[in-house]
């Protein structure tokens, strides 16, 4: 009966004390076009909110962060010697979030390893692969949440 007691009465400020947030806005400011697609805004949110839902309650009413995807780079490395091939390509998203004030950024990699002998490996053989995307936001993102206060 006690024990019930305490909750009822503690109930209110245990809840009012956690933060809770609400993903206003996501914008790319990187030049690379396929990253202004609204698609790809709205996958970016729904990770940044199922992140996020791990440590802040979400709510419509709750603190806002903005979202800014600004860098995406897919660096590459290529070693060739008779007959054997490999590439190496990265695909980079730097995220920054924007939350009561302060500003938190980090940067996701993803990497995809292509060996091949006596095959051509075609330059830009390598596509501009989704998955790998969503791999380095996510990674991006989290690092960035966890930098948050």
């Amino acid at each position: 009966m006690k024990k019930s007691l305490y909750l009822l009465l503690f109930m209110p400020i245990i809840l009012s004390s956690q933060n809770c947030v609400r993903v206003d806005v996501v914008y790319s400011t990187a030049k690379f076009r396929e990253l202004n697609d609204k698609k790809i805004c709205f996958g970016v949110k729904q990770i940044a909110e199922d992140l996020l839902s791990e440590k802040y309650c979400l709510t419509n009413t709750g603190e806002a962060i903005k979202i800014e995807i600004y860098y995406f780079g897919m660096p590459r490395t290529e070693f060739r010697i008779a007959g054997y091939g490999s590439i190496d390509q990265s695909t980079q998203v730097g995220v920054r979030l924007y939350y009561k004030g302060g500003q938190y950024e980090s940067t996701g990699e993803s990497s995809v390893e292509v060996k091949a002998v006596v095959l051509e490996l075609v330059e830009g053989a390598l596509p501009f692969n989704q998955t790998n995307v969503a791999i380095a936001i996510k990674k991006a993102l989290q690092l960035c949440i966890q930098k948050l206060p």
